[in-house]
């Protein structure tokens, strides 16, 4: 079993406007919808879409819970959330269509109440067996000490099961203790965790000694994320390996990093080569991007031959 878990979930509402906001003046939008959201949500979907065994859990809020819910009923995706306090946070992501600019306005939620995270740890230690694999995803909910994932990364351990992280600052630093197989992080968010300077243009060099600072923190293999150009991965036995990107245009970018983190889960859960883990990982950030919401197994297994993995070391 796959199980992702999600933090600080969201509501985005999508607005659609044709030309530049102004502010402090009446406003006109063309069009808007709303749509689940949240990085472990994103990844469960995109899992459940390629028909892996997947359950996303976490917390939602009583307030706005159906529109997960029934999206949840929708698509068939397992699910266990438990029930919070007044609403889940609401992002509101303004698309400017002519000049394909977007201006985000996130929302904080609510605060947690300390008997759901008790709950959720009770629940990892009750369901999870050996080599089940545990994705934790993204910010957490106010109330939650940063130390959250490494007190689970602790429990599937234990279990013998397999730890993956796509976090950042204090969350990563902390959970890089308990030697996650995997994360995910981009330059800038390596530069956040370590409290280094981020500049635009590293060196192969200066990328490299980075990945190594948080191998030698903890974490077992990196994939990096350098958006258009791809990824890298650096692997646990010193292997790396240069991802290409799919061709396509880019129409919405949200949810890509949490569709290319799935798509490696969903490889590395079929005990898939290493070059076939990574072009499903490429291939579904690739696809997700080029659709206006997350990407379906068919637009996914469109784009896995296309991605070129090349062996550097």
């Amino acid at each position: 079993m796959i199980y992702t878990l999600t933090l600080n979930p969201a509501v985005d509402h999508i607005i659609l406007v044709n030309k530049n906001i102004e502010l402090g003046m009446t406003n006109y939008y063309n069009d808007d919808y709303k749509v689940v959201g949240g990085k472990g949500i994103n990844a469960a979907i995109i899992l459940n879409n390629l028909g892996a065994n997947v359950e996303a859990i976490g917390i939602l809020g009583e307030e706005n819970k159906d529109i997960f819910f029934n999206k949840f009923n929708e698509i068939k995706l397992k699910n266990n959330f438990y029930l919070n306090k007044g609403n889940t946070r609401v992002n509101y992501k303004i698309k400017n269509l002519q000049i394909r600019q977007e201006t985000e306005l996130n929302g904080l939620g609510f605060n947690v109440d300390n008997n759901n995270i008790i709950s959720i740890l009770n629940y990892f230690k009750t369901k999870l067996k050996e080599k089940d694999i545990v994705v934790l995803t993204g910010s957490t909910a106010k109330g939650i000490n940063d130390d959250i994932y490494n007190i689970i990364g602790k429990i599937v351990n234990d279990k013998k099961a397999i730890l993956i992280c796509d976090c950042t600052k204090d969350l990563l630093l902390n959970v890089l203790e308990s030697k996650p197989y995997l994360i995910k992080p981009n330059l800038e968010e390596i530069c956040a965790t370590l409290k280094i300077d981020f500049k635009e243009n590293f060196s192969d060099e200066e990328i490299f000694k980075l990945v190594n600072m948080l191998k030698e923190l903890g974490a077992q293999n990196v994939l990096l994320s350098m958006g258009s150009k791809g990824s890298i991965f650096f692997s646990s036995n010193g292997e790396i390996y240069k991802v290409g990107t799919a061709k396509g245009k880019l129409v919405n970018s949200v949810g890509a990093g949490d569709s290319m983190l799935a798509g490696f889960v969903f490889g590395l859960s079929h005990d898939f080569n290493i070059e076939k883990v990574l072009q499903y990982a490429a291939a579904s950030g690739g696809a997700t991007a080029f659709t206006e919401w997350l990407a379906e197994k068919k637009e996914i297994e469109g784009l896995v031959n296309e991605i070129e993995v090349i062996k550097l070391k």
